[in-house]
């Protein structure tokens, strides 16, 4: 179901939009298609999934199950929580609050937890560690508020997990997920290195600074681009909308979706008064899934759910599938 959809993807981010949004359900699936093409996974998280049962809402969860020659990286502490003969093939020094991350083929089928690197920088040696060992599709498992797992420079595409845990209310959660869903579908447009917090393009040149004081003059003459280095807060949001009208012929460009941690009510704010947003380098989203159930017991029905994401994906013209892998 979603194999066909990861042609040209090598490394594959799950993010989930809450706890038990489905997130696990997605990688099981996942896993399970690729192995049954052949290929060898390697899977690692950032964060810890896998558990039978949530640390936090206390409710069951499905385990993450593997087949023998999978290769797994997670924290130390971890391998005994692993219910498969395995064979350590690496200690990587990466530490983590579970341990250091151990990287081990699985020798026989079974489930096991993964705790991996919140550093993207970590994360993408143990990408790398994992691909040298032969597999042919890594996976990296976390959630939302990990924004980085969305960075191009550590993965080729995202599945983004959507569900009835994130809101009570069916609207807000389908209005964010369109949001960060639409964020992955932003045109692409590349300008260069960064070599300051604020770049400024017009037909006069280029104008640099560290804040939006320096680059007020390229503003007031007329800037195509807005070009931004490092993440874009909602702090650094309001900066921007001080500048009201000179906004509004700029079009502003982030370094990629993983650097645009606004809210919504932010971005629509920052979309309006300026000709939009893009990324310097995109990352491609491959499907939505989403899962009805939630963990507080305030569920969805499924097929309006679906159906609802949908159609806010096609307003935000963002072209994907929409799937519940579980009621196919």
């Amino acid at each position: 179901m979603l194999y066909e959809l990861m042609s040209g993807i090598k490394t594959l981010s799950v993010i989930g939009m809450c706890k038990n949004a489905g997130k696990t359900t997605v990688l099981n699936s996942l896993i399970r298609e690729c192995e049954e093409h052949g290929e060898v996974i390697g899977l690692t998280s950032i964060g810890r999934d896998g558990e039978r049962s949530d640390l936090v809402t206390n409710t069951a969860k499905p385990e993450i199950f593997v087949r023998e020659g999978a290769v797994v990286a997670t924290a130390e502490r971890l391998l005994r929580e692993c219910a498969v003969s395995r064979e350590i093939l690496f200690s990587t020094g990466i530490p983590t609050p579970m341990g250091e991350i151990i990287v081990f083929r699985a020798r026989s089928s079974g489930c096991v937890q993964i705790g991996g690197a919140s550093i993207t920088e970590h994360q993408r040696a143990v990408r790398d560690l994992l691909v040298s060992f032969g597999c042919t599709r890594v996976f990296i498992d976390g959630a939302i508020s990990r924004r980085s797992l969305g960075d191009p420079s550590l993965c080729d595409g995202v599945v983004l997990s959507s569900g009835a845990s994130y809101d009570a209310d069916i609207r807000t959660t389908v209005a964010d997920t369109a949001y960060i869903a639409g964020l992955y579908a932003l045109p692409v447009l590349p300008y260069g290195e960064l070599t300051s917090r604020y770049t400024a393009v017009s037909s006069e040149g280029v104008t640099t600074g560290e804040d939006v004081r320096s680059v007020m003059p390229a503003l007031k003459s007329g800037a195509d681009m807005l070009c931004l280095k490092g993440a874009l807060t909602d702090a650094a949001a309001k900066e921007l909308t001080s500048c009201g009208k000179l906004l509004s012929g700029t079009l502003l460009v982030a370094e990629d979706a993983s650097r645009l941690l606004l809210s919504l009510p932010s971005y629509e704010k920052l979309k309006l008064l300026t000709r939009g947003f893009a990324v310097q380098r995109g990352t491609r989203l491959i499907a939505v899934t989403v899962n009805p159930f939630s963990a507080y017991g305030m569920h969805y029905e499924k097929n309006e759910f679906k159906e609802r994401v949908a159609a806010a994906l096609d307003r935000a013209n963002v072209r994907v599938p929409v799937m519940d892998v579980k009621n196919v």
